[in-house]
């Protein structure tokens, strides 16, 4: 009993030096902060972080040494993420159709789950667009049921969409909060639909061809803060934007490889400026212009800043959909990188709030 005692003993004051430990060494990390531009110009995109699996959520001492000691949880790993979504409350939607699921990452919480619950197994066949409506529902389109599944924002079921004889193929959505239609890109037969919220057919936007109005294989579709609708053009290596009865506006982008040009266009997405953004594929990058189509940066390819490779911070292999959020948060997949990464955009309103160390010193 004495020698048990002892070893008890023994082992709490080893637990204690590890907690100890495992706390000193989160305070010493070094905080590293990247931005685009560097400082001391004025920065535009701040990277906040990125995720692979629920062990990249930040853990206390003592959750550290539990996981020292019981073992690490078996990690949740993407393996063909496409489309992200985030409802500006926390929590971030990751279509994959490489495993079949939709993960929900839990950004309160610190936790990773599946979209709808115990019988989320089985419940999509090729799940691939994401949008979510004012009410936070969440909206998934599946390739292969040809539906689109609706869940409510406690991730319930709530009803099913079919696309059967209206959408060939859907790809990127889009929920204008103002309007209240649902917008679904149909990369088979060039043109993206516009629905009610229950699912009636209201009308559709272009179709096959290069002119003004006409698509070849767009992918994704967002709605600025004036209504206007932008749709990944993506095989006509450009960005085409109408108004909100689907008239032609504008369109910008070239074919290319050169400073904001396209080759292969993934996703597109607006900020709170209603600057665009755009995922290229094969570039590797983020691109960013403001709303006449102007080029204004780059995040990632060959023009990255850091120059620390693809898998670094801001450096992508692949990059497929995007998101921001009401917080100027920005969300990307990384599908060959097997993650998504977060970034902010320095608006002038989040500068003034959360001023940049070095950079009031610079100007």
């Amino acid at each position: 009993m004495k020698n048990m005692k002892r070893t008890m003993i023994n082992l709490a004051g080893l637990l204690f030096g590890l907690v100890l430990l495992a706390g000193c060494a989160a305070e010493q990390q070094e905080v590293r902060h990247f931005y685009w531009p560097q400082l001391p110009e004025r920065p535009r995109i701040e990277w906040k972080k990125a995720y692979s699996s629920q062990l990249d959520f930040p853990k206390s001492g003592f959750q550290a040494f539990v996981a020292a000691i019981a073992g690490s949880d078996e990690p949740i790993r993407f393996v063909k993420p496409v489309d992200i979504k985030s409802n500006g409350e926390g929590k971030v939607y990751i279509s994959d159709p490489g495993a079949g699921v939709v993960y929900v990452y839990d950004l309160v919480k610190g936790e990773v789950h599946l979209l709808g619950g115990e019988d989320a197994i089985g419940q999509f066949k090729n799940p691939i667009g994401l949008t979510i409506d004012d009410n936070l529902n969440i909206y998934v389109s599946d390739q292969e049921k040809l539906m689109i599944l609706v869940f409510d924002r406690d991730e319930k079921p709530l009803r099913a969409i079919p696309l059967q004889g209206i959408v060939g193929r859907p790809t990127g959505l889009a929920f204008d909060t103002q309007r209240k239609r649902l917008y679904v890109v149909d990369i088979k037969n060039h043109k993206v639909c516009v629905f009610s919220p229950d699912g009636k057919l209201i009308t559709s936007i272009g179709k096959g061809g290069s002119g003004d109005g006409e698509f070849n294989f767009p992918t994704s579709v967002a709605i600025n803060h004036k209504g206007e609708i932008i749709v990944a053009d993506s095989m006509n290596a450009r960005v085409q934007i109408f108004d909100a009865e689907g008239k032609f506006l504008r369109k910008f982008g070239r074919r290319g490889d050169g400073l904001g040009e396209f080759q292969i266009i993934k996703s597109v997405a607006v900020d709170s400026d209603d600057n665009i953004y755009v995922t290229e594929g094969k570039g590797n990058n983020m691109l960013i212009f403001d709303t006449t189509g102007q080029f204004l940066m780059s995040v990632g390819g060959l023009y990255s800043v850091l120059g620390t490779g693809k898998d670094a911070p801001g450096g992508f292999l692949i990059p497929q959909g995007i998101d921001i959020d009401k917080h100027d948060t920005i969300y990307v997949v990384d599908q060959l990188n097997k993650r998504f990464q977060v970034f902010q955009y320095i608006s002038d309103s989040y500068l003034k709030a959360n001023p940049i160390p070095g950079y009031e010193a610079a100007k």
